[in-house]
């Protein structure tokens, strides 16, 4: 699949670019059209299909409100999604360095890709070739979260310093961890040092 950021050939169904990280639109499926015979000839499957319900209209503001002015909510009301602010995640996290994308870390995390047991799954994303099944695990002790290379194949990094397999490295807020060639940031818990 081509890019159409870049212009660069991926891989068949990948979700992002190798070279640039653009997010890959998938192709658009082609129509199938399948057709049974009875007595009387073809039939096209689609026909026997239930049709989708009609688009209604949009509904009116009840009487004496002017078309501009919304109908008033009652006290009890929930809000909707769109009216309650985002709050951002203020707990331990890693950000991806090349999208924003934040991974939320719990006492246990382990990182690594095509594997059903990660919590952090790389499959699909830029580099995420060069992370193995079971590369890293990060876990919270004592109040602190520590990063340890499972034996993998392209190495874990903290500040571009290589952890041997099995070597727990304390992470504190800012520390530049490498998997792979995945490159991320990670934040300690903003509200507490918990």
């Amino acid at each position: 699949m081509q890019c159409p950021n870049c212009q660069h050939w991926n891989e068949a169904g990948a979700r992002f670019c190798e070279e640039c990280g653009f997010e890959l639109a998938q192709a658009p499926e082609k129509e199938t059209r399948v057709s049974i015979r009875d007595e009387n000839g073809a039939v096209p499957l689609s026909d026997l299909l239930p049709k989708p319900p009609p688009v209604l209209p949009p509904t009116q503001p009840p009487l004496g409100l002017p078309p501009t002015q919304p109908a008033p909510r009652s006290a009890s009301a929930v809000p909707d999604a769109a009216d309650t602010p985002a709050v951002p995640f203020t707990g331990a996290r890693l950000i991806l360095t090349s999208t924003g994308s934040i991974f939320k870390l719990g006492e246990v995390t382990t990182i690594g890709r095509q594997n059903p047991t990660v919590q952090i799954d790389f499959e699909g994303y830029p580099d995420g070739k060069y992370v193995s099944g079971q590369h890293a695990r990060i876990l919270k002790m004592q109040n602190r979260y520590y990063i340890e290379d499972l034996g993998s194949s392209n190495n874990t990094y903290v500040n571009d310093i290589k952890l041997a397999s099995g070597q727990m490295e304390p992470l504190k807020q800012g520390d530049n961890v490498r998997i792979g060639k995945i490159e991320l940031v990670f934040h300690e818990p903003q509200d507490d040092k918990a």
